[in-house]
């Protein structure tokens, strides 16, 4: 096990990085904002699943790959960004869910979840922050390399969800007021498409840092 004042710096940085916007909070707002408060948290949980396969990929080393193989991150990169270009265009193609209205409507909870999960295994930027932010807090004198490494993917993965639920509970309040005039309604059903498609271009277009 990892010393207590190091897991303690390692929880303060994950939070760090967890409440930084990024695509997981945009693809939870977006969501949250455009379907309700219900489909917000099941995204979240679907970034939660696909941070922990990331865990999970970095102690089996996959993460390297990743991290050091340019044409492997320039794809991902792209189709991550091309992935989030499509949820953003078929939010605009489908039906507008009133936040108001009864029963199911709009995408269905397992496909709001596992876009999710899609959405976080395709954010190629949580691989390279295990590959080169994780190892700093992993000391070999203290036990396994691979069981610190999953520890602290574990951890990461436990504080990074309830920020995200914090994210959809908020982005559904607004989209609550917003529903209550048309006008503002369609706003927000334009503003969840927009965060989407300009996360997906913001994505296509970065560096490698």
């Amino acid at each position: 096990m990892p010393a207590t004042e190091t897991v303690v710096l390692f929880m303060a940085a994950a939070l760090a990085v967890n409440m930084t916007p990024g695509p997981s909070i945009a693809y939870v707002m977006s969501r949250s904002f455009g379907q309700g408060r219900t489909a917000g948290l099941v995204s979240a949980l679907g970034l939660g699943t696909g941070s922990l396969l990331h865990a999970i990929a970095a102690t089996l080393g996959l993460s390297a790959i990743v991290a050091y193989s340019p044409m492997v991150y320039a794809v991902i990169r792209y189709l991550g960004a091309a992935y989030l270009v499509y949820l953003g265009v078929d939010l605009l193609r489908r039906r507008q869910v009133r936040i108001a209205d009864d029963g199911p409507t709009g995408l269905p909870l397992s496909g709001v979840y596992w876009q999710g999960v899609l959405t976080e295994i395709l954010n190629p930027k949580i691989a390279l922050f295990f590959l080169s932010f994780l190892p700093q807090f992993v000391d070999p004198a203290r036990g396994s390399v691979a069981g610190q490494t999953l520890f602290f993917g574990l951890v990461f993965h436990v504080t990074g969800v309830p920020i995200n639920m914090l994210v959809a509970v908020a982005g559904s309040a607004i989209a609550v007021w917003f529903s209550r005039n048309p006008v503002f309604e369609q706003i927000r059903n334009w503003l969840s498409s927009i965060v989407l498609i300009g996360l997906g271009v913001r994505l296509a277009l970065s560096e490698r840092r």
